[in-house]
């Protein structure tokens, strides 16, 4: 009998996709002194490399449908390392501008989310209630900060001491992990099916609650809202000269917070009303983004301490922030999936979420060029003047979503509001606990 290995196929694709962010300080670094693009084609690059993960169902479908050698998953899953492997491999090698990087990225982002479409629906499926979602989106979360945690400080000592092309050709060899996986995968005969596109349709409208349609209302808002990322980074190597080295480091620190902020999710969080959580969640990330803010205002001084100091204490924050504020919109997402539909609802949902993420991309282009912010270019010196407004609009959209917070619907079973919270989550819960019978 052979060894079936697809029981940590789940945490697996997750683990590689993870330990890819080798390359997460490398491309910072890489397109600004390698490929000296602008702030805003860096923008613009995160928001393309989003495109296929936006396009989530076709790959379902696609899988679905269309077997090969009468296989609908091994096939599928060798060639989406082959492509994360490609577009790695293609920084490393040929790309010398603006058009090579956009391609490279769809190509790698082509293939992880290839790869991760097979295993969302196992999710979706395995949520029988909300406690089981979160642990199951925890588990998978865990894997992918452990791949990432691992790798982390080593990504900017790497760019310093072998350069980011070369840094590109080591990640690149990770996906194909995954090529020597999909072999290991067994699959067995395929079962007959009804399937057609005309009854998927039907069922798929026949899901479309008012619940539902609010919940990807405030799924998509969540994610669109606009982002200083890309001006922010250049922001800390031009004018705070914060090194690659550097980078690794707080990398290191936001993975490890945000494994703590996993642990905390699962441990107080799992039977917290979202509408509760999402409400506190939203106050949290303005509160707590003030100490990104400070290092424009220069707070460092005024505490007698260095930049680098003080960065990595608004690291600290931002990594487990972070997770505490992804892992419930993965929750919402699983358990509003209708069942039947649950694998082509999840990849409907993920994909709006992803669209959202690219607008948030290009809502940042926007800004920073609508308030002239840019680094410094052969005939132009730098100018981040106006970087604090651009930070404050990003940082006060995150309570756009807050009206939406009523008619998201309740997504606990009986058996989740029947087991009791934690004690020390007690104060949190009033505040809109009072209200979940009439939003109900």
């Amino acid at each position: 009998m052979r060894l079936d290995l697809t029981r940590i196929l789940i945490p697996f694709v997750y683990f590689i996709a993870g330990a890819t962010s080798l390359a997460g300080v490398a491309t910072t670094f890489y397109f600004k002194d390698d490929l000296h693009l602008s702030i805003q084609q860096v923008q613009f690059l995160g928001s393309i490399s989003i495109l296929p993960w936006s396009i989530k169902p076709i790959y379902g479908l696609i899988s679905d449908i269309r077997p090969v050698f009468g296989l609908r998953r091994k096939p599928y899953l060798f060639l989406a390392g082959l492509l994360g492997s490609a577009g790695y491999f293609s920084q490393a090698t040929w790309v010398s501008g603006f058009w090579g990087a956009a391609f490279a990225a769809l190509t790698s982002a082509m293939g992880f989310a290839l790869a991760d479409v097979i295993v969302d629906g196992i999710v979706a499926e395995k949520s029988k209630n909300q406690k089981e979602a979160g642990k199951l989106q925890s588990i998978c979360r865990g894997a992918l900060l452990a791949g990432a945690l691992i790798v982390s400080y080593a990504s900017g000592i790497l760019v310093e001491a072998i350069g980011a092309r070369n840094v590109f050709f080591i990640t690149g060899t990770l996906p194909l992990v995954t090529v020597l996986f999909s072999l290991l995968v067994l699959e067995g005969p395929l079962p007959e099916s009804d399937f057609s596109l005309g009854k998927v349709w039907r069922q798929f409208k026949g899901a479309l609650t008012p619940a539902l349609l609010w919940s990807a209302l405030f799924l998509f808002i969540w994610r669109a809202t606009p982002t200083s990322g890309g001006a922010f980074n250049y922001f800390l190597i031009d004018e705070l000269h914060f090194t690659p080295e550097f980078f690794g480091r707080l990398a290191f620190i936001s993975h490890v917070t945000g494994i703590i902020g996993i642990i905390v999710f699962r441990k107080f969080l799992l039977n917290m009303p979202l509408k509760t959580l999402f409400f506190w969640l939203m106050i949290a990330s303005v509160v707590l983004s003030l100490p990104s803010i400070g290092l424009l205002y220069k707070w460092y001084d005024v505490l007698g301490v260095s930049p680098q100091f003080f960065a990595m204490a608004d690291t600290l924050i931002d990594g487990m922030l972070f997770e505490l504020g992804f892992l419930p919109l993965l929750v919402l997402v699983a358990r509003v999936c209708p069942k039947g539909i649950e694998a082509t609802m999840f990849a409907v949902l993920a994909s709006l979420m992803n669209i959202g993420l690219s607008v948030s991309d290009l809502g940042g282009a926007a800004l920073t060029t609508y308030f002239g912010v840019h680094s410094a270019t052969e005939t132009i010196a730098a100018d981040y003047g106006n970087l604090h407004i651009v930070m404050w609009i990003a940082i006060l959209s995150s309570l756009l979503p807050l009206p939406l917070l009523p008619f998201l619907p309740e997504t606990r079973t009986s058996e989740d509001v029947a087991e009791p919270s934690p004690s020390i989550m007690t104060p949190m819960l009033s505040p809109m606990e009072s209200t979940k019978e009439e939003i109900a």
